[in-house]
């Protein structure tokens, strides 16, 4: 028998051409692409929601809702028993008896967390001196037995990697919200509004995760040994969770306190824009950088810092370029998207953003770190932000008042970046070179924002 020629073999088993069309949808639906987009989507809609909403409420209700969203965080982190994490990782995540044991321990869980808010109500609007808020407070208790009483599908779904569907959830979610918010706030004109449309975003969300996925009724059941391993895992989530709790909540529980609801209001929004960079920043290092890197240690790849800062020189520079723009052109954004009335966030936006402008690196570094082996890297990090924070914090206040205390948190990423930096230094992972190149050029963006500030704000 003739043998067939090695080129004939190549032509009949080369897979067709993809189109164009074709590989755009392929590339577009790539789990880490999937995770920018719909991060991207998010805040663009936040952006127009806050833009609308700041047009029919007046300051005071931003900041009435910056003193609810603080009071659920800070509720769910001190509760936090890790049940994402540990539906994902478990060997038994899809067996009926481990969902149904773990969504009755959720389920116990908000309810014990809807009481205690409910009761202290009067208590918390105490401790952040304004009484007057002790109703909403209770109203908002709510919101935890209905996040609770979800579907587990929502994690086992994070468990096979339905990225897409759950990110198309989100996005359902966050605009059925957002529309209902403009409804009720033009009705309303009051905070009710926000609150209302909170809850039922919530509630939305969790009749998704019963519609959407098959087999998502769970019943009660409680198994013993999955209940001891839950918080055999839990203990060390709680921990990393109040830590992360005191960093992310710590600012607004002293400034609810020590500002008016107008001017906290100035400050939660100026802190959501600063906020938007951040979501880029935490999916790119750890859905893109941090698989890649790990990859890189576990074959051996001989010249690591290389490779590391070729994964991450384009996206950085653009990056830091843009959050310094931001730093620099504040005053402009804050004037194109609001009215005269929040002309007093420009001031926090400018400070608040300073944190993006070194959370990339701060990030990078943490992956690099992790994924060489040195898994002390996050706790480390996070210890070093709430070092400065206990420090600068009361010293920034005591010096220049809020705004200190403000400028403090503006810095809270410089002290863990060099921290990592050292560290990286030590493994001969460090490029110091191309870490100042990533700062330079958000220096540029600065200024060139800064310029742009002037020349075109007064035109407005």
């Amino acid at each position: 028998m003739t043998p067939t020629p090695v080129s004939t073999l190549t032509e009949v088993s080369a897979p067709p051409q993809a189109s164009p069309a074709r590989r755009l949808r392929q590339l577009a639906l790539l789990d880490t692409n999937v995770v920018v987009i719909s991060v991207v989507l998010a805040n663009l809609l936040r952006a127009f929601s806050s833009v609308v909403l700041t047009r029919l409420l007046v300051p005071e209700v931003f900041g009435i809702a910056g003193v609810i969203a603080s009071i659920i965080f800070a509720f769910s982190m001190v509760s936090d028993l890790g049940f994402q994490a540990f539906v994902v990782r478990h060997p038994d995540g899809d067996k009926p008896r481990f969902l149904d044991t773990i969504w009755t321990m959720a389920v116990l869980r908000s309810v014990v967390l809807t009481c205690a808010v409910f009761l202290l109500a009067p208590t918390i609007a105490g401790l952040f001196g304004k009484p007057e808020l002790t109703s909403v407070i209770a109203v908002s208790a709510f919101f935890f037995v209905i996040e609770g009483a979800a579907s587990l599908t929502l994690l086992t779904a994070l468990r096979h990697r339905k990225v897409l569907k759950l990110s198309l959830i989100e996005i359902a979610v966050l605009v059925v919200q957002i529309l209902l918010s403009f409804i009720l706030a033009y009705l309303w004109r009051s905070y009710w509004a926000i609150l209302a449309s909170m809850l039922a975003g919530s509630a939305f969300k969790t009749l998704l995760s019963y519609v959407l996925f098959p087999n998502s009724l769970r019943k009660p059941a409680v198994d013993r040994l999955y209940v001891r391993e839950l918080w055999g895992f839990a203990r060390f989530v709680t921990g990393s969770s109040i830590i992360t709790l005191l960093l992310l909540q710590g600012d607004k529980f002293a400034l609810g306190r020590l500002m008016s609801l107008d001017d906290f209001g100035f400050y939660i929004l100026a802190g959501n824009l600063a906020a938007a960079p951040l979501a880029f920043t935490t999916a790119y290092a750890s859905r893109v950088l941090f698989p890649t890197y790990s990859q890189a240690w576990r074959d051996g790849e001989e010249n690591l810092r290389a490779l590391f800062y070729a994964k991450r020189r384009l996206p950085s520079l653009f990056y830091c370029f843009a959050a310094g723009g931001l730093i620099g052109c504040a005053p402009l954004v804050i004037a194109v998207l609001y009215d005269p009335r929040y002309a007093a966030s420009a001031i926090y936006l400018q400070i608040l953003a300073i944190a993006p402008l070194f959370a990339l690196a701060s990030y990078s570094g943490n992956e690099t770190l992790t994924a060489t082996g040195h898994i002390k890297a996050t706790f480390q990090a996070n210890l070093a932000k709430l070092a400065w924070f206990c420090i600068a914090g009361p010293a920034g206040y005591a010096l220049g008042g809020v705004l200190g205390l403000v400028l403090a948190v503006g810095l809270m990423e410089i002290p863990p970046v060099i921290l990592k930096w050292t560290q990286m230094h030590r493994l001969k992972l460090l490029d110091l070179s191309q870490e100042l190149l990533f700062l330079a050029a958000g220096g540029a963006g600065i200024v060139i924002g800064a310029v742009g500030d002037q020349l075109i704000r007064p035109l407005l």
